[in-house]
């Protein structure tokens, strides 16, 4: 059974506004989502370029997550409206930042800030 784009739009009318706001950060995250796999190419080496790093690192380095876990949550929550981004984007970007020495994690997944770099 397909649902055309009039008998949902009469059924949004019926949202709180809260949920229709909902409604369309659902839509737009499936419409990227679905964007990036026809068109995978527009994507490719995206993730880690070093605008992104730096953006990344300058809001890490307000909040500073302190274990892994919460850094990797973070960084998802950053890229939530765009989208979304994958754990293996999220991996790579963590990997770069460990890098270009903006942070390290130690085997406890505890999370240390360079000291070099916040200035």
């Amino acid at each position: 059974m397909t649902v055309g784009y009039d008998e949902i739009a009469r059924h949004c009318e019926t949202l709180s506004y809260r949920d229709k706001f909902r409604l369309a950060q659902l839509l737009i995250q499936l419409a990227r989502r679905e964007e990036e796999e026809q068109s995978p190419e527009r994507r490719a080496g995206k993730s880690a370029d070093q605008g992104t790093v730096e953006y990344v690192a300058e809001r890490l380095l307000k909040s500073k997550p302190g274990r892994k876990p919460a850094l990797l949550n973070f960084i998802g929550a950053m890229f939530q409206f765009q989208g979304g981004i994958s754990e293996v984007d999220r991996e790579s970007l963590v990997a770069e930042l460990q890098r270009q020495k903006w942070l390290t994690i130690d085997r406890s997944g505890h999370v240390s800030y360079s000291e070099r770099r916040l200035r």
